[in-house]
């Protein structure tokens, strides 16, 4: 270490009056070096200038790699998604905090959703029934037709295939609809559990 402080001393010294700074820089051996200059293929490894007096008057950083630099832009949109989410959080319990006053209010919020997705699954459970059994008859008569070998009517065949489309298309809005019921009380059981939350800490 002494050794190397009086390296350092006696580069400076060298320096004519009124020169500008020395550098200082490190090779890929650790190595420290001195001079009023520095090799191109040290510049971006970072550096430190200093004065004739031996003064640091600037660091120069090194320079990032390309992996570190897309690593950085990852990480800030991180943050910037965490920061976005953490403001949509705040805007809803504010809205949950709005409207409700009491657990019993979003239960009751609850109901009345609920009570509209039965009532039009019910109707279409019934309609599902209603077209299953003119299928069924549907079916018997072209049944009846083939068995005397007359050829099935093509109204008939229209009719069969409008049922069948129409009872797809009930299964599937039954279906959909005890989704939607699944959700509103998935929806309403979160609202729930965080007004609770939020009250507790008051």
């Amino acid at each position: 270490m002494r050794a190397l402080i009086v390296v350092v001393l006696m580069t400076l010294a060298s320096l004519p009056a009124g020169a500008g700074t020395i550098k200082k820089w490190v090779d890929e051996r650790g190595v420290t070096h001195y001079g009023d200059t520095i090799p191109p293929q040290y510049v971006n490894q970072g550096s430190t200038e200093m004065s004739s007096q031996g003064i640091v008057v600037k660091k120069n950083e090194r320079a990032m790699t390309l992996e570190e630099r897309k690593a950085l832009e990852e990480e800030r949109v991180r943050q910037q998604e965490a920061q976005q989410k953490d403001m949509e959080q705040q805007r809803r319990d504010k809205a949950l905090l709005n409207t409700y006053t009491s657990e019993k209010e979003i239960d009751l919020a609850r109901d009345r959703n609920m009570q509209q997705a039965e009532v039009q699954t019910k109707s279409a459970e019934l309609r599902l029934k209603q077209v299953d059994e003119r299928l069924a008859r549907l079916h018997r008569q072209a049944e009846g037709a083939t068995k005397s070998g007359k050829p099935v009517p093509a109204d008939l065949q229209q009719d069969i295939a409008d049922a069948e489309r129409e009872t797809q298309h009930l299964r599937e809005s039954i279906q959909q609809k005890k989704k939607d019921m699944d959700a509103i009380r998935l929806k309403f059981d979160t609202d729930k559990q965080r007004f609770r939350d939020l009250t507790l800490k008051r």
